[in-house]
């Protein structure tokens, strides 16, 4: 469950929405889309390891007591991934409107992850009893990100997102329902912070959403 829901899954996802809506449209070359989703999935790993040996093995994206200096080196790595993989489907030649929007509408909620969760207090002390410190925001971002794409990509194509946009909500209830940190103590686990989550799930979504309808 963890990998279904993990943050990297999140953009695979919308990869391969996005695929269906260009088969829909015209024949789309497979094998080379199908190439670029494995690359794009071992970049994405590679990315997250960058930082292993200062996180003890934990991803920074979703490890809340990750240093905030892991998250800036995975946050780097995923944003130039983002960025170069949009580049490399618009070589393709085999995109409508929604290439652009592909990966770069994880650029902010990448960022956001930066000063979220133990890293907070780091940044400002004012920030460490607010909910930004409670959780990572990538987890609920990413999701929430993802929510806007099946709804905008559905509006400006036409196509039939009704249901990978009920998964979606679907994916997000499940994250909160097994929410939990790897340290949470007893006191803890009476309350697993599911109102930070809610945000960060909003604030994923309410940037795509702009970035989206602002871009096109």
């Amino acid at each position: 469950m963890k990998l279904l829901l993990h943050p990297l899954a999140m953009p695979l996802y919308t990869f391969v929405l996005y695929l269906e809506i260009e088969r829909q449209s015209y024949v789309v070359d497979y094998k080379a889309m199908i190439i670029q989703q494995v690359l794009l999935l071992a970049a994405m790993i590679c990315a997250s390891l960058l930082p292993y040996r200062r996180t003890n093995g934990k991803c920074p994206l979703t490890d809340i007591h990750s240093p905030i200096s892991a998250k800036i080196i995975t946050a780097i790595a995923l944003i130039i991934l983002f960025v170069t993989t949009t580049l490399a489907i618009r070589a393709y030649r085999t995109y409508t409107w929604g290439a652009s929007f592909i990966l770069t509408i994880y650029i902010l909620p990448t960022l956001l992850n930066i000063a979220s969760g133990d890293a907070a207090a780091q940044i400002s002390q004012r920030l460490a009893n607010t909910f930004v410190a409670k959780c990572n925001a990538a987890p609920s971002a990413y999701i929430g990100a993802l929510s806007a794409f099946t709804v905008i990509i559905g509006y400006k194509t036409s196509a039939d997102t009704f249901w990978p946009f009920v998964i979606s909500l679907l994916m997000i209830a499940l994250y909160a329902t097994f929410h939990k940190d790897d340290d949470e103590t007893p006191s803890d686990e009476t309350q697993p912070h599911h109102a930070p989550i809610l945000y960060w799930y909003t604030i994923g979504m309410v940037q795509a959403t702009l970035l989206m309808l602002i871009g096109f």
